[in-house]
């Protein structure tokens, strides 16, 4: 009888790119097992395609029919574990309606009452400050005797923190993301995608800055694309208004298909979003401009390639766990007065040009 692991993550975009070390893992853990993933709508081709899943179902929030036909078709096989990786009221309701032997989930004191009416078999509380893909593969410990040791011995904050060089300590080879076979591509000569959009208005850094860093790379013999989905459209327009010789990509190509064709690119340059994350899952060198959020949330570019731009010395910084519509007090400096000079020194350093 074929046996089953059910992994949840239903968060945002990027949340789901940083689960990759924990569904490598888990196959490392169970080779024998089938892993079923439970994500967003839209965003299982791309797991599917890369083996990270065997099985995917996708879910549409505040849509209670297509989480009871999910369940449905879940508990049609003989599933082991339920590995609930999304902290959330309706993630747990889910874990709750699965059949299986054994569920951990991730503690969340927002939902305190919900967990202690809804038991799962484990729960599990992780060090807030460790980078976000540590605490996700954090609710394999009750499986994994090797992780659990090396959880117990160590203190993965630092790889928060850049060094004197303004770059990051190396990732433990444990933690990082295994690049399939499927997209070690050789990269196009001199060629970056920019992905210049964002769900939080206050994570996108200026079209003036992307401007002047297309404009730079573009004098050295670079080919430059602006990439995106479809409501990033006009961040895009806005960008080639200023530079009409990059090419627009935004908006042209399903998420799974952006994924993989951005292993072409030598680098590639974005605000702190999704794009950052499923780049550096493809082992892309991503060049991440950050804004209102901080290295301390977690969220970094997540290989050994990648670099920051930030305001450091900025007090305002961080002004809430995500962005925002709007800069609360109005000025939004942590973007506006992040020199393109500065960038641009970064992406030649990175490409090479230095």
């Amino acid at each position: 009888m074929q046996k089953y692991n059910v992994v949840i993550q239903t968060a945002f975009i990027g949340d789901l790119f940083l689960s990759i070390p924990t569904l490598s893992r888990l196959k490392k853990i169970y080779p024998e097992h089938q892993t079923i993933l439970v994500c967003k709508k839209g965003l299982g081709e791309f797991f599917l395609k890369l083996r990270w899943a065997d099985q995917v179902f996708e879910v549409e929030k505040g849509n209670s029919k297509v989480y009871s036909q999910v369940i449905s078709q879940i508990n049609k096989n003989h599933i082991d574990n339920v590995f609930c990786l999304h902290r959330s009221f309706r993630s747990a309701l889910l874990v709750f309606r699965i059949k299986a032997q054994y569920k951990i989930g991730l503690y969340s004191s927002r939902l305190e009452y919900l967990y202690k009416k809804i038991v799962f078999h484990t729960i599990l509380q992780y060090p807030s400050k460790w980078p976000d893909v540590i605490r996700q593969m954090f609710i394999l410990i009750p499986v994994d005797p090797q992780l659990k040791k090396m959880f117990d011995q160590g203190d993965w904050t630092y790889l928060n923190t850049k060094n004197q060089q303004q770059k990051f300590e190396s990732i433990p080879e444990v933690f990082q993301f295994p690049v399939p076979d499927e997209t070690r591509a050789v990269p196009v000569q001199k060629s970056v995608a920019i992905f210049p959009g964002s769900v939080w208005a206050t994570k996108k850094w200026t079209h003036q800055g992307f401007a002047e860093v297309s404009k730079n790379l573009i004098s050295k013999g670079y080919k430059i694309y602006i990439m995106g989905a479809p409501g990033d459209l006009a961040d895009s327009e806005a960008i080639k208004n200023l530079v009409p010789e990059v090419q627009v990509l935004t908006g042209q190509m399903s998420l799974s298909d952006s994924a993989l064709y951005i292993r072409y690119f030598d680098l590639i340059i974005c605000n702190d979003s999704a794009p950052a994350h499923m780049a550096a899952s493809l082992g892309r060198p991503v060049l991440c401009i950050f804004g209102p959020t901080v290295l301390d949330f977690g969220f970094r570019p997540w290989n050994n390639l990648s670099q920051v731009v930030e305001l450091e010395d900025l007090g305002c910084r961080p002004c809430g766990p995500h962005g925002h519509r709007r800069c609360p007090l109005g000025h939004h400096d942590c973007m506006k007065k992040i020199d393109p000079n500065t960038v641009i020194a970064t992406a030649l350093d990175m490409l090479g040009e230095l």
